[in-house]
């Protein structure tokens, strides 16, 4: 069940003037009202209300909420935890629309392990809302025993869009091979607004999992960079920056490369062909085991990428290889 929090805030294009008064109002002062005791059961009114499906009733809410401003907050906080469903939903929204809506992340992350799948989407929409404060905490989540959490976390870094690229881009280095995994597909449907994550993304193709190194392939292409900027980050794949002379800079990277040779037609793979192509002798290692063990395409792409550097290489290459380009050169003939 997925609930859409945006509806919920609508009010605030229309008086936004009244917004901004009451922000600072509540911010500068105490706020408006008696006792806890009698604020308490106020605001849990409100917080159910905020739920309810009758616009009317919600910007009425909203309105009460903004009169108590940040102060209503720790209400809030206990309502979300102990209130009841109506009011737990409603304390969600109500965090959401305080001045300082960061100030409750914590209590919202805690939100999205809630028993009710619209309290979790609730607070998923909150925490998207905050935007970049809150993307650490949700990329954390995304390692989190249970799948529920996971999967709100997921969706509010989906909903928060590009302000979660730094965050998803430090997440491509967790050892969790799920995290690393959504975080890298989660980048790739951002598309060019992704595209700062590049560098983070070529480092995590250096994995020992096969399926990892194809997702996060596969959300480079679809960001699409510019292949000389792919090609810059994919050379230096392996190297430490002073370590090596400049002639072997790429001889590391060829093991990561050999195995993008598997994406026979994607632009990574047409980058990672130019890239071996590029260190030339120092990638043959890597070549000649591909060569042997390879799949198919790796196979084909490793033999005409080592007839290149060592044209005499052709009268060593096995049968069935050569066979395959000789048919591929004939194809080109005709």
């Amino acid at each position: 069940m997925i609930i859409d929090i945006r509806p919920f805030l609508r009010l605030g294009k229309c008086i936004a003037p009244l917004i901004v008064a009451i922000v600072f109002f509540s911010v500068c002062t105490p706020a408006i009202g008696g006792t806890a005791a009698e604020d308490g059961p106020k605001i849990g009114a409100i917080a159910a209300n905020l739920a309810d499906k009758d616009e009317a009733v919600r910007k009425k809410s909203m309105r009460q909420l903004m009169v108590y401003g940040q102060a209503a907050m720790p209400f809030l906080i206990g309502i979300r935890e102990y209130g009841s469903l109506s009011q737990r939903r409603g304390a969600i929204v109500g965090m959401a629309l305080l001045p300082i809506p960061a100030l409750a992340t914590d209590h919202l992350m805690l939100a999205l392990g809630d028993d009710d799948v619209a309290t979790r989407s609730l607070a998923a929409h909150s925490l998207a809302l905050i935007g970049a404060p809150a993307a650490p905490g949700l990329t954390q989540a995304l390692s989190n025993d249970y799948q529920t959490i996971r999967d709100a976390a997921a969706y509010s870094l989906k909903l928060m869009g590009k302000e979660s690229v730094s965050a998803l881009a430090n997440a491509l280095a967790t050892n969790d091979i799920f995290a690393r995994s959504k975080a890298a597909w989660l980048l790739g449907g951002m598309g060019k607004d992704a595209t700062p994550a590049i560098p983070a993304l070529i480092r995590a193709l250096n994995c020992t999992d096969i399926r990892v190194m194809h997702v996060v392939a596969e959300a480079i292409d679809l960001i699409g960079p510019d292949p000389a900027l792919a090609y810059h980050h994919l050379i230096q794949l392996g190297s430490k920056p002073g370590t090596l002379p400049l002639h072997r800079l790429g001889r590391d990277a060829a093991p990561v490369l050999v195995q993008l040779l598997n994406r026979p037609g994607t632009p990574l793979g047409q980058i990672a062909f130019h890239t071996l192509g590029t260190i030339g002798e120092d990638a043959k290692p890597a070549l000649m085991e591909v060569l042997a063990n390879g799949s198919p395409s790796q196979r084909t792409a490793s033999a005409l990428l080592l007839v290149e550097i060592d044209p005499a290489m052709v009268y060593t290459l096995p049968d069935d290889v050569r066979s395959s380009l000789a048919g591929a050169k004939r194809q080109l003939k005709q």
